[in-house]
């Protein structure tokens, strides 16, 4: 048995419809040869549940906002890592402050109770100013933070998709061995240093030191996969 954590956005769900058609196909397969298949992603459970169900998408288990939420293939939650309130009132005063425009994410959708807050996503549209407020909020808080294509990301400095993983395997006694993992960007590369498995060819330049096989579909990595 193999246990395969795969990103989701630009590795399983791609653009081109055929590909895309490839990629699921070959995700029933390898379920059905008495695989797991997980998908580790950024998104919220209903974000992703809508893409999933929309294309009929299978897997064995979620790890959504990076690892702050973990579901069973029932969609049972059984895992959840919140931002403390505390933390989650101070960094609000600065972002308002700031004049940002961001949100509450309670795992499922946006919220105003921060008690239930796993993730904070501030939207922005320059890249650079982006970068100095990320760092700015990395010198006053302990946090787990990154830029996506069009959010600054905030989650328990607990959380990110190595540690997920790992605690996936604690809660499902499954064995450390088994997990390969794939994936295109910065919030990846915790899991990618320390599990096997591969990157995309077309990555973020954070990986460009990555020392993994490149694929250019996600079915190509699962094919050589099942080889073995």
């Amino acid at each position: 048995m193999k246990i395969l954590a795969s990103d989701f956005d630009k590795t399983l769900y791609i653009d081109d419809t055929n590909k895309l058609k490839m990629n699921i196909e070959s995700i029933k397969k390898f379920i059905s040869n008495g695989n797991i298949f997980c998908i580790i992603t950024g998104r919220n459970y209903s974000d992703l549940k809508l893409l999933l169900n929309k294309y009929n998408i299978p897997y064995s288990y979620l790890i959504c906002q990076d690892g702050a939420k973990i579901y069973n293939n029932v969609d049972y939650c059984i895992n959840t890592i919140s931002l403390d309130s505390d933390i989650v009132k101070r960094l609000m005063e600065v972002l308002d402050n700031k004049n940002c425009d961001y949100f509450l994410d309670d795992g499922y959708n946006e919220t105003t109770n921060i008690n239930d807050c796993v993730k904070i996503a501030i939207k922005y549209n320059d890249k650079e100013k982006a970068e100095e407020l990320l760092n700015e909020i990395k010198s006053k808080f302990d946090l787990y933070i990154y830029l996506s294509t069009e959010h600054i990301n905030i989650v328990n400095s607990e959380v990110n998709k190595s540690n997920s993983i790992k605690k996936l395997l604690e809660l499902e006694n499954l064995n450390k061995n088994d997990v390969y993992v794939i994936g295109d960007e910065v919030n990846d590369l915790e899991m990618l240093k320390h599990f096997k498995g591969a990157i995309m060819k077309n990555h973020g330049e954070v990986l460009d030191n990555i020392n993994k096989d490149e694929y250019e579909y996600l079915y190509e990595y699962i094919e050589e996969l099942s080889k073995n």
